[in-house]
């Protein structure tokens, strides 16, 4: 089975683009000139979890028209893991006991296992993006506008 390709934007952040190996027509994508809302369909930790990685996808230069479909169920799987955590707040097994009192069998919250799965599809989804620092490490920033602070670097 072959080596799936990376795209060249990818390559040229990682700093492995070759001029030889372009291909001839690589997809372009248009980039998010304006800041789209959360999708309705998140809850409010999902929300939060779109306004904070579009907005810094947006600062970056690195935020794309057909990203927005992949980013929101990233927020989706976010929004589930934080809901359900807050929820079991840290109480992560189901005790039942018998009519003494005493503790007959304890397992693990099914809830628990519906989060430890939205994390796991959510960490699937945040490497495709460079969310995590692992990933974050491999690519390098595309080129920023430099900000004007002051008088003294405006003509740079």
């Amino acid at each position: 089975m072959a080596r799936p390709t990376k795209p060249n934007k990818t390559k040229e952040l990682q700093g492995t683009l070759r001029k030889c190996r372009l291909p001839a027509n690589e997809m372009q994508t248009a980039k998010v000139e304006v800041l789209p809302n959360a999708p309705s369909f998140l809850n409010q930790e999902g929300a939060d979890e779109w306004e904070l990685v579009v907005g810094e996808l947006s600062r970056i230069k690195m935020l794309h028209i057909t990203d927005l479909s992949i980013l929101a169920a990233y927020c989706n799987e976010m929004g589930t893991y934080h809901a359900i955590a807050k929820e079991l707040g840290g109480n992560y097994t189901e005790r039942t006991y018998d009519k003494d009192g005493k503790l007959r069998a304890s397992k693990i919250a099914p809830k628990y296992k519906v989060m430890q799965a939205a994390l796991q599809n959510a960490l699937k989804l945040a490497s495709k993006f460079g969310f995590t620092p692992a990933d974050r490490a491999s690519l390098s920033m595309p080129e920023q506008d430099k900000e004007k602070t002051d008088d003294f670097n405006f003509f740079e």
